[in-house]
């Protein structure tokens, strides 16, 4: 008896392994992270230098959204004209991001890792005009553009 069940959970497990074997599956949400990767990939990975930021604000004035926490706000200042919603709070304030989803965003943070991250959800959500300030307020600040207090 004990044989015989030993070969059926055999049987069993193989009929299960090439299930396994395939690999992860394709998802929605994979599929258009896919698509944004290839997009970023063809882009310059979707950044932008803080001089021709500047001269995007200057003439066309993006939406800016600073994904920094409060206190990097209040200490080191922010790009005037900016909204801040830190990255983890992003999902739960959309309220505060444009209606319009082919409207210019310009995301930044302090050194440009969580803007990337802030800039990639902004494209899953479908937002088709956005970049990632290259550097965050640190490279801003070393190229000796403007900061508010």
């Amino acid at each position: 008896m004990k044989r015989i069940l030993a070969t059926l959970a055999g049987f069993a497990f193989l009929a299960l392994v090439p299930a396994f074997a395939q690999g992860p599956a394709p998802t929605p949400g994979s599929e258009a992270f896919a698509k944004v990767i290839a997009e970023a990939s063809q882009a310059g990975w979707l950044q932008v230098q803080p001089e021709a930021a500047l001269q995007q604000i200057d003439a066309i004035q993006p939406f800016l959204l600073d994904v920094r926490n409060q206190s990097e706000w209040d200490q080191n200042g922010y790009i005037q004209g900016a909204v801040l919603v830190p990255i983890a709070d992003l999902p739960n304030n959309l309220d505060k991001l444009p209606s319009n989803l082919d409207e210019p965003i310009l995301v930044y943070c302090a050194a440009g890792t969580r803007g990337f991250y802030g800039m990639l959800y902004l494209k899953m959500l479908g937002y088709s005009n956005v970049k990632n300030i290259a550097g965050g307020l640190g490279a801003w600040t070393s190229a000796g553009l403007p900061v508010a207090q």
